[in-house]
This record gives C-alpha cells, structure tokens and sequence, in this order.
C-alpha cells in the first residue's frame, strides 16, 4: 500500500527511512529489500576501497564534468529550496555533517543535503531516475528536478536560477517490481517543459547486452544529498547476465544517489541507474564515519540496467533519440470506472473483456498507460475464465499497472475496482501488442 510522503522523506515499505535520528531529514535511502535484502533491513550504498568521490570541478575526465553540468539533475522538494531571488536561488538544508552527525574525519561536511534523488536527461524533457523516487502523480507533481546543483571550485555553488528548475509533468513509464523474473526499479518522467537546448541528454547505452564482469564504470548524483560528485573508480561486480534486469558494482554512493544515471567508463553512455546498496554510514564512538568495504567485500551497489526503462517508455511513447528500430507504440483503448467495496477487486468491478491472441501482449493501468488516470486507491485484475493470471494494487503509488503475455488464445477479463472495501475512480487504458 501506499506510505505517504511526508517531511521531505519519501518511507517505502517500511525501508526508505530518514537515517539517525536527526533534527533533519537527509535524503531517502535507495529502495526497498530485493531478493538479497531482508524485508525491514534498511539498505543504502558505501565506499568500496578508496573513496573515489570528486566535485564535479575537480574531475579530470571532461566529458564526465560535462554529463554532470549538462545532463544531471538533482530530485528536491519545493521546500528544500529558496526562489525569492530568481536569479540566485538558496537551499534549505542541513550539512552533511549536520544531517549525519559525521564526525570531522569525514568528507564534504559542508555541503547542504536538499536532494533526496538523483536523475539524468536523456531527450529534451524526459529524465530517468528510479522507480521508487517518483511513486505516483501527487509525488510527480511535487517534486522538482534541479540543474546546476555542483561546485565550481571548493566552497562555491553553481549559481542556480529558477530556469534551472523543472516541475514533473508526468509518468511516462515506470517500474518498481519483479516483473517476469527481473526486479526492476525505474521510472522515466516528463518534464514541464524542455531543457534543451539550456542542457544536453546524456546518450543511451545501445543494445541489451550484458556488461562485462570488470567493466570501469561510473556514477554522477546527489549521494546524502550533497551537490554532485562524480565517481568514477567503480567497476561491475555480477552483470546478471541471465536476467538483464541490474548489475552489481563497487560504485561509492550513497542514500540520494538513487536515480543517478552509470555510465560506461569506455563510451560514457548511460548503461544503469543506480537503486540499491550497502549500509552508509557506521557509529564511530559520539559522531558517524563513511562505511568502508574492499573492493570484493560487502553486498556491492545495484544498478538497474537501462534498457527495460527505454523498452518500456518506447512502447508508450515516441521519441526520434530513444526509439530508433521501435516499432510505433499501439493506440490505446480506455473504459471508465467508479467503484467502491470491491474487496480489492474481488466483487463489485467494473469489468472489460479483451480478446488476445497467443503471444500477445497486455498493457493496462490506471497509470504508466497513456490516457490512464486514477482518483483513490485503484486495483486491477486481470482473468483467463475463471482463472486469475495477473494484477496489480500500487505499481505507481495508489494507482495500478500491470503487463500480461498471453501463451493462449482467448478471451481476457480486465477487473477494475479499489483496495481492500474503499472507493475509487479512473480511465483504465491499455494496449495490445
């Protein structure tokens, strides 16, 4: 069920807490327990061997600096920011140090926390991120994607204007799920307006091949919040290569770092998005320290390959940059609801029959499909007969998505109703392919 967003911290079952107490919040850790995390474990990233973090001014590589300046963007709160001044905007936040209780020992102590995800731009306004750092329209529609958020030399920001600011217009495709035996965790938003040509879309790695164990590759966000830094001393751990749903790497990054785009070190494309990690930081007597693991120890960083967020998206929406040799996404067709205790959509539904051939595909939902939409807490089935072969209660927050291949011919039921005895509303709208 939905866990609403509340005091700059988004909470997801039960893992996406705000960290140590603190009179703030920090940035929300990176996502929900995965096959290798235990539910209720909180999980966020670490410092493999030496800390490899560097201000975006600092970084050798050219190109890396200007994926950074050109095409990252940091997730913030309209709170976490001050536009009195459009031409100077402030940020309300705690240091890090603050926030983390670190102790002096540490790195970039004082460097504000507003952040509380990371993303990239990828076309004139879509930014990829995570999955779990935009839930739903209401979280869509508050937050906003900041520009600009670095330093140009120690102690000084990047002055940042009100034009670097984006609001998220939509969803345009997302998951946070195991989804045919990949755990997915992505989502790709429109933008309120187009950033190009102020700023750049990072390139898309091409194809869907699996990276090679030993591949360098690196990572730019807003790791604890902080303004961007690049890492670029990582490398791919377990490529998955049987699931080609996320690797695994030695990436330093950090709760806030969720989202940011990984790049290969060889082309310097976008081949992941950075989701999940080891514990960040650790008590070191009154204060906290970077936790610190060798390059082989700990769980490693997962990184959501990119390719299913650009299959998804390309299946919905066109784009002459993301969906070259896509074939053009299907018309969808919507029916309306209203509805109210459904027993989770068990009784009282409101029901569309769709007949699919094997092989086919179906796409449907109160959100992610377009021209969905939803007002209260949806839930969606789908059944074969009698027999239920898919479903769906918050794929984006309140709202329901599903996706079903049908290995028989027939006819389909698609049952919309509400969680558990509520009420609710909304255009399903769906597809087949």
């Amino acid at each position: 069920m939905q866990i609403p967003r509340t005091s700059g911290c988004r909470t997801l079952l039960g893992t996406l807490l705000c960290t140590l107490s603190l009179a703030a919040c920090g940035p929300a850790p990176e996502a929900e327990p995965t096959a290798n995390t235990p539910m209720g474990t909180e999980q966020q990233p670490v410092v493999y061997g030496t800390d490899n973090r560097t201000d975006v001014y600092a970084h050798g590589d050219a190109t890396l600096r200007a994926r950074a300046q050109q095409s990252t963007v940091a997730l913030m709160n309209p709170s976490d920011f001050n536009t009195t001044n459009p031409n100077n905007v402030t940020f309300n936040a705690s240091t890090l140090r603050s926030a983390y209780n670190l102790c002096t020992s540490e790195r970039f102590l004082d460097d504000p926390t507003p952040a509380f995800c990371s993303g990239t731009l990828i076309d004139d306004d879509l930014v990829l991120t995570a999955g779990h750092c935009i839930t739903s329209a209401s979280a869509c529609s508050s937050t906003r994607f900041v520009f600009n958020f670095y330093r140009t030399a120690a102690g000084t920001l990047q002055t940042v204007t009100t034009a670097d600011i984006f609001s998220c217009q939509a969803i345009v495709a997302r998951q946070q799920a195991t989804v045919g035996g990949r755990n997915l965790d992505f989502a790709v938003v429109r933008l309120d307006r187009p950033a190009t040509p102020r700023f750049t879309p990072a390139p898309i790695r091409a194809g869907n091949a699996a990276l090679a164990v030993g591949t360098n590759v690196t990572v730019i966000g807003s790791g604890s919040g902080i303004p961007f830094k690049i890492d670029s001393g990582g490398s791919v751990r377990d490529a998955r290569a049987g699931t080609l749903d996320y690797f695994v790497g030695t990436t330093d990054t950090f709760g806030g770092n969720s989202g940011s785009g990984v790049y290969e070190n060889s082309g310097y494309t976008v081949a992941g998005i950075l989701v999940r990690g080891e514990t960040d930081y650790k008590t070191n007597g009154s204060c906290s320290i970077v936790n610190t693991c060798t390059e082989t120890g700990c769980r490693g960083e997962d990184i959501t390959y990119v390719r299913p967020a650009i299959d998804d998206y390309c299946a919905v929406a066109t784009s002459t940059r993301l969906c070259a040799g896509y074939p053009p996404p299907p018309t969808p067709v919507t029916f309306t609801f209203t509805a109210t205790n459904t027993n989770s959509a068990n009784q009282n539904t409101v029901n569309r029959n769709v007949t699919l051939a094997a092989g086919q595909t179906l796409k449907f939902g109160t959100c992610t499909v377009p021209g969905s939409s939803g007002t209260g807490d949806t839930y969606l089935r789908l059944y074969n007969g009698t027999t239920q072969v898919a479903s769906n209660d918050d794929a984006c927050g309140t709202l329901s998505y599903a996706s079903f291949k049908a290995t028989t011919a027939g006819t389909y039921q698609i049952r919309a109703g509400c969680y558990t005895s509520g009420s609710c509303s909304g255009t399903v709208s769906y597809t087949v392919q």
